[in-house]
């Protein structure tokens, strides 16, 4: 099957690939029933606090990212875009007051989310892809 893409992804990646979007998204849904629900609590109180900005720090890199990956782009703008987010995450909880209660944890644990991706993402240029 012809697609678009430069890249194929090989078996192992798109199994990590997938392992990480649902621990992404059980995590962001975790999260969403906590706020409803107090008595669920992922972990404990101080992770369950902040894991949502680790969780949508992961998805939003990983999916970006992995789809850049596949298009063939130089994996330096993969670089970029992961520091920019990092900035964007270290701005948006100590700067920006009126969006969000400013929080440095928070920001670590987005920072910690896009590490995690950064990792997946760098193995997976030198390693999971084939090309098309």
């Amino acid at each position: 099957m012809k697609t678009g893409y430069k890249y194929s992804p090989k078996k192992p990646t798109i199994i990590v690939y997938m392992i990480l979007i649902c621990i992404g998204l059980l995590l962001t849904i975790g999260r969403w029933v906590s706020v409803f629900n107090n008595d669920f609590v992922i972990f404990n109180d101080e992770i369950n606090s902040h894991i949502s900005n680790l969780s949508l720090s992961l998805l939003i890199y990983l999916t970006v990212g992995y789809l850049l990956l596949l298009l063939g782009v130089r994996f330096q703008i993969i670089i970029i875009l992961g520091v920019f987010l990092i900035v964007a995450n270290l701005i948006s909880e100590t700067f920006i007051g009126f969006m969000n209660t400013p929080d440095i944890i928070d920001a670590i644990y987005g920072i910690i989310g896009i590490s995690v991706t950064f990792l997946f993402l760098f193995v997976t240029n030198k390693f999971g892809l084939i090309q098309n």
